[in-house]
């Protein structure tokens, strides 16, 4: 399982969807079941065995990603726990913020607070998830409980095209993408002194055993050389003003509707969330993150793909 810098340059118009696999819907537990079933999962009991190899192959390939649909009439906790089953195939639920972590608007502000984007109604840019140096989930997953009546349109883009054509118009530039930045540390419970955010530094594009490794948070490595007292220099706001408009052009735009399942490539895939708004009477928007590790094998034991 490799994401080679030299993968064929294969632009998309359009998210890949896969059906849900068929022995998903046949272990589905009852609607008056699905809240026990689900808290059993999340307290490390058994999972059904189900095959996800095509999944994992999208995945894996130069797309990085997959939309799957469950029927909407299955309930929130059947949802949750056909999301669980599918997921812990693919490797290990990360428990920093919760196995599973409701992005819901809380009212608040990230451009006054430490407060993820996550928990605003905000537009978040294109990013990868994690502003944590030592951290980085292989997996970034999100199930659509309510779409919400106003915005929040999902998007999506390659990390691998965006090389591509970076070394094609700015070439300059990939050194300024491998050089580690300071990046702002949101994470709870983590020091967040000057010292902190100086060495929680984390380079654009960087390579491993594994292949390409993209990680992009504009804000927080802007803020970051705000808190520190560094300018943000010239080249590094030349690379993102790239990243940005180049993103802009080309990520996938798509709307999520409810039981829609988006697993994404957390190391070659970008994503981000047009802003929303909840209207008076209306479902609040809900989407349900959680993020793998062990995907790869990078953390911890290796994990191959199941067939």
């Amino acid at each position: 399982m490799t994401n080679s810098l030299h993968l064929p340059f294969i632009p998309r118009t359009q998210v890949l969807r896969l059906p849900v696999p068929h022995a998903l819907r046949l272990a589905l537990p009852s609607s008056d079941h699905a809240e026990a079933a689900l808290a059993a999962l999340l307290n490390g009991g058994e999972v059904p065995s189900i095959d996800v190899g095509r999944i994992a192959a999208q995945i894996a390939s130069v797309h990085g990603h997959a939309v799957l649909g469950a029927p909407p009439s299955w309930t929130d906790a059947q949802l949750r726990w056909a999301y669980v089953v599918l997921l812990r195939q693919l490797g290990r639920l990360n428990g920093r913020y919760g196995q599973l972590f409701d992005v819901v608007d809380q009212g608040l502000n990230h451009k006054k607070s430490n407060a993820p984007i996550s928990k605003t109604k905000a537009a978040t840019g294109m990013h990868t998830d994690s502003s944590d140096a030592a951290y980085n989930p292989d997996l970034v997953c999100l199930l659509c409980l309510q779409p919400g009546s106003k915005g929040g349109q999902s998007l999506l883009a390659s990390a691998n095209d965006l090389l591509h054509r970076l070394r094609k118009t700015h070439p300059e530039l990939e050194a300024v993408a491998r050089k580690a930045w300071p990046r702002d540390v949101v994470t709870p419970g983590l020091k967040q002194n000057h010292d902190a955010i100086a060495a929680n530094a984390i380079p654009v594009f960087d390579q491993d055993e594994h292949g390409l490794v993209f990680r992009y948070m504009r804000f927080w490595t802007e803020r970051a050389m705000a808190k520190i007292g560094r300018d943000v220099p010239s080249e590094l706001t030349q690379l993102f003003d790239f990243i940005d408009a180049d993103m802009d052009r080309n990520a996938l735009k798509f709307k999520m509707k409810r039981g829609d399942m988006l697993v994404a490539n957390n190391r070659t895939v970008v994503h981000g969330r047009a802003a929303f708004e909840d209207l008076p009477g209306a479902a609040r928007r809900c989407l349900v993150r959680a993020w793998v590790d062990g995907f790869y094998g990078s953390v911890q034991e290796s994990l191959p793909l199941r067939a």
